[in-house]
């Protein structure tokens, strides 16, 4: 059970840090100040997603249907963004759209990857 949180962790680090390399590289403010709060931010993206997430999600149904589910790309930036701001991460609204999305496509290849391995 511990070793299975600690992969899935792993995952979601490797993945916020290949779209913090990522934004750098596009020239979009994504960083923390220090490692350490980029390391809680990946609990706190969880538990931000797992509490807040669906109310947001609900709320926005409407304008997410009008919009052919592109409004659920904004809907988790602000997650991102939330659970950023919560952990001291430098980004603007652009930046927490694009670490929303390399985070979901990343996590999600390295989390295959690992249920794969073990």
């Amino acid at each position: 059970m511990l070793k299975r949180w600690l992969l899935h962790w792993l995952a979601g680090f490797l993945a916020v840090w290949i779209a913090v390399w990522l934004a750098k590289r596009v020239g979009l403010p994504l960083g923390w100040p220090s490692v350490w709060r980029m390391v809680v931010f990946v609990p706190v993206l969880g538990c931000v997603n797992s509490v807040i997430g669906p109310f947001l999600r609900l709320i926005s149904l409407p304008i997410t249907c009008l919009t052919f589910g592109l409004f659920g790309f904004v809907v988790n930036a602000l997650i991102f963004w939330l659970a950023g701001a919560a952990t001291g991460a430098v980004m603007n609204f652009w930046s927490a759209l694009f670490g929303s999305v390399i985070v979901t496509i990343t996590g999600g290849v390295i989390s295959r990857l690992i249920k794969e391995i073990s």
